[in-house]
């Protein structure tokens, strides 16, 4: 794990190889994937991100699954979510999809 700039992990928290966080906050039983790439992020509590994801600018809600390969920019991904792999997104909000049903 390489860390710069005020990046924050919290107990329990796990992470794979070559991970980067900077400007980040990693929550409790947390676990990222190898080769992710965290700028400015808040990770809250069981979260799960896949291998090789980039995430910048967001917010992932507590107990959501982020899938491989992600690149998630200004996104907040709502708790409980899941998030396929290969997504690619900027300026997204996730709902969990029966929250997007009672709208």
């Amino acid at each position: 794990l390489q860390t710069k700039f005020h990046s924050v992990l919290l107990q329990e928290a796990s992470t794979g190889d070559k991970v980067r966080c900077q400007f980040s906050t990693v929550g409790r039983r947390a676990k990222l994937g190898s080769k992710c790439r965290l700028n400015n992020v808040v990770v809250m509590d069981n979260v799960t991100v896949g291998d090789n994801c980039v995430l910048q600018n967001s917010i992932l809600g507590a107990g959501c699954i982020v899938g491989d390969n992600c690149n998630l920019n200004d996104c907040q991904v709502a708790p409980g979510t899941a998030i396929p792999s290969g997504t690619k997104e900027k300026g997204e909000s996730f709902l969990q999809e029966e929250m997007a049903h009672d709208e």
